[in-house]
C-alpha cells in the first residue's frame, strides 16, 4: 500500500511539473528551460533516493557486512540497468508516443520516470 501512495505522490509531482512547464502558458525557450531544470531536479532527487536506500542497507542491525556489501552491489547494478532502460525508453520511444503539445517529450519522460523510481525506492527503503 505504501508503494502505491508513493507512486501517487510521484504522479502528483509530475502533474505539478506539467502545470509549471505548460506549453500553452509559457514560450518555447521558457518551456525548454523549465523542463531542463525539472529534469535536473528529478536527477538529484533520484540520486538522493538511491543514497538513502544504500544508507538504509548499512543501517540494518545484525546483518553481516559481506551480506550488506552484496546487497548494495546488487542495488547499484539494478539502478544502472534501470537508468539504461529509462534512457532507451525516453530517448527512443517517448518522441513517438508524445502528443504534439510542445516541449521536449524526452525530458518529460525522464522527469516522470525519475519521480516514479525515487518514490519506489523511498517506499522500499524507508
Amino acid at each position: 500500500m505504501t508503494i502505491f501512495m508513493s507512486i501517487s505522490a510521484a504522479r502528483a509531482e509530475t502533474d505539478r511539473m506539467a502545470v509549471a512547464c505548460d506549453p500553452s502558458r509559457i514560450a518555447a525557450q521558457e518551456l525548454s528551460d523549465c523542463l531542463r531544470a525539472a529534469s535536473e531536479k528529478s536527477e538529484r532527487e533520484l540520486g538522493a533516493a538511491v543514497d538513502a536506500a544504500l544508507k538504509s542497507i548499512d543501517a540494518r542491525p545484525k546483518m553481516l557486512a559481506t551480506r550488506k556489501a552484496r546487497w548494495k552491489r546488487f542495488l547499484n547494478e539494478s539502478e544502472a540497468q534501470w537508468v539504461s532502460w529509462r534512457d532507451e525508453e525516453c530517448q527512443d520511444l517517448a518522441p513517438f508516443e508524445a502528443a504534439a503539445g510542445g516541449g521536449d517529450p524526452r525530458l518529460a519522460c525522464i522527469i516522470e520516470r525519475n519521480q516514479r523510481r525515487a518514490a519506489d525506492l523511498k517506499a522500499r527503503y524507508p
